[in-house]
């Protein structure tokens, strides 16, 4: 029950965070802010950890992508929001018999964002940039499959958990309204969806993402 309510003050704090900040920013001079939005379509592709009650972990390989929506909130920063869809596979064996894993999940995200000029002091190169991110996001089980040898067995709507987000990578300005990028997102759980008294998390995802991002 500690640790329970030991994670939401953390997760509201943080909320409270992104909130004072945005509400800071909005209150600064014209020619510190922008209205400007990005719609980021991104593709992930990594490893992740799943924990079940009754069952050993299991290491997998996740794929997925999210459509966001990217807002400035400074010359450097800014509040990501969206959509996101991915797939957990992994194989599990016990007692000699082999089964397969693949569990389906929409991701919710809230992230601030952070560019970098990597180059300074060089004109040519200023549409090359470091980004770095901090997030929570909401997960919610939509499905479960189990291949089995004597047959499957499907469950849906597993419930809900929160988790924490981390994001480093290269953006490269292509155009005044196309951006590209490449980076590594490392994600994880901080507490378990649970249903018939089976609890199950992430307990750690890493990825590979890459980003196409259209300026509004």
């Amino acid at each position: 029950m500690k640790k329970t309510i030991l994670k939401s003050t953390i997760f509201v704090s943080f909320l409270c965070f992104i909130s004072n900040h945005v509400f800071a920013q909005t209150i600064k001079a014209d020619d510190e802010t922008s209205n400007q939005f990005e719609i980021q379509v991104i593709a992930k592709l990594g490893t992740a950890k799943f924990k079940e009650t009754g069952n050993v972990s299991l290491n997998g390989f996740t794929n997925g992508s999210d459509v966001l929506i990217s807002k400035k909130i400074t010359k450097k920063t800014y509040l990501v929001t969206g959509l996101g869809y991915f797939e957990f596979n992994g194989n599990r064996t016990v007692s000699g018999n082999t089964s397969s894993v693949k569990n389906t999940y929409l991701h919710i995200p809230l992230q601030l964002m952070s560019n970098i000029n990597l180059f300074k002091e060089k004109a040519e190169n200023q549409n090359i940039f470091l980004t770095i991110g901090l997030g929570i996001y909401a997960n919610t089980q939509l499905k479960q499959e189990v291949e089995l040898l004597d047959g499957d067995i499907s469950e849906k709507n597993l419930g809900w958990n929160f988790g924490f987000s981390s994001k480093i990578g290269i953006k490269f300005k292509t155009s005044d309204k196309l951006n590209l990028g490449i980076g590594f997102e490392s994600q994880s759980d901080f507490n378990k969806m649970k249903k018939n008294n089976i609890e199950r998390k992430i307990d750690g995802s890493n990825s590979i993402y890459f980003l196409l991002g259209f300026v509004l």
